[in-house]
């Protein structure tokens, strides 16, 4: 049974923030359905993090044992960040809103910030999202969540990350990449930005040109690889030498080492988000259609374990412990 007390108040500034206090019960959702043949496979350790869209809950699976918790959201979760106090910012893009949660608890705060709030970065105590109603990234202190300013950010700005000094944005709308707002021409539709470990490169991949890009921070071009089949979200390895390339037409995972050279693995569903474990060595792969979340060996590409964990499986974070 899941009971929710809601109170409103208001922030600073005039900045509405529904305060959700959600009582979880701590029951199984769902239980790993195991393949065929990996009964013997160990699970990293930690918990992922799962942004079921359609179904407006963050679920939450402790690793390895599998056991899941759901947790409603005022709305559909498109992308996942962790704060440095643990908690973790989602975006309700058609809500008009962001969710705060605390995972451990199972408490979920609402900022109201009207709009179209997308992507997600934290940079110095300020939280950036891209709006796509205003073409613009905003700012958020994260300690009142008093909005202190815009910046324009080309045509339908979708992801924003940060780096060590950048802030960079993929606009969908006229397929740029912008460092520090210097636009950059990339493969058509760009739908995601990763920083690397060290911060000093950046991947974007464009859903409708098919190709995965990498860039120095300073904007010059360091890989362009062709790849097809829509990819929808790029991320670096832990030690930055390979990219794990969501293809959402084709079902697959595409991997992508320094040179360039691709090796593909069959996932199936409609891939989208992506976590790599804390070694590098398995990645979690999402199915937006079908809500599973599949494990694969990346030595052996190979899927080891598959859990089906909502209606649809979205943005995935790992957090090992």
């Amino acid at each position: 049974m899941t009971l929710r007390a809601f109170s409103r108040r208001r922030l600073p500034g005039d900045l509405p923030l529904l305060a959700a206090a959600v009582g979880l019960a701590a029951l199984a959702l769902v239980a790993p359905s195991w393949l065929g043949g990996t009964e013997g496979t160990s699970l990293p350790r930690g918990e992922l993090l799962v942004a079921d869209l359609r179904g407006h809950a963050l679920v939450a699976v402790d690793l390895p044992s599998g056991e899941a918790r759901r947790i409603e959201l005022p709305g559909g979760p498109h992308e996942l960040l962790p704060l440095p106090d643990g908690r973790v910012v989602a975006s309700l893009e058609q809500a008009g809103r962001l969710a705060v949660v605390d995972v451990t608890l199972g408490a979920v705060e609402t900022v109201e910030t009207g709009g179209f709030p997308h992507g997600l970065a934290y940079l110095d105590g300020t939280l950036l999202v891209t709006d796509r109603a205003i073409d613009a990234t905003r700012h958020f202190d994260i300690k009142t969540w008093r909005e202190s300013g815009a910046v324009a950010a080309g045509s339908t700005p979708h992801a924003v990350a940060a780096g060590p000094n950048y802030v960079a944005v993929a606009s969908a709308g006229d397929d740029t990449l912008r460092i520090d707002g210097r636009a950059l021409p990339v493969s058509a539709l760009p739908e995601t930005v990763a920083v690397s470990p060290d911060g000093l490169r950046l991947a974007v991949a464009g859903a409708f040109g098919g190709r995965v890009q990498v860039f120095a921070s300073d904007g010059a071009s360091l890989l362009d690889v062709p790849l097809g089949d829509r990819p929808v979200r790029a991320v670096f390895s832990p030690d930055g030498r390979s990219l794990a390339v969501a293809l959402s037409a084709s079902g697959e995972v595409a991997l992508v080492d320094e040179a360039g050279s691709v090796r593909r693995v069959a996932t199936g569903g409609v891939p989208d988000g992506l976590a790599f474990d804390a070694g590098g060595t398995r990645l979690f792969v999402s199915d937006m259609a079908g809500g599973h979340v599949s494990l694969v060996e990346l030595a052996s590409g190979r899927v080891v374990w598959r859990a089906h964990l909502g209606e649809s499986a979205g943005a995935l974070l790992f957090v090992p412990r």
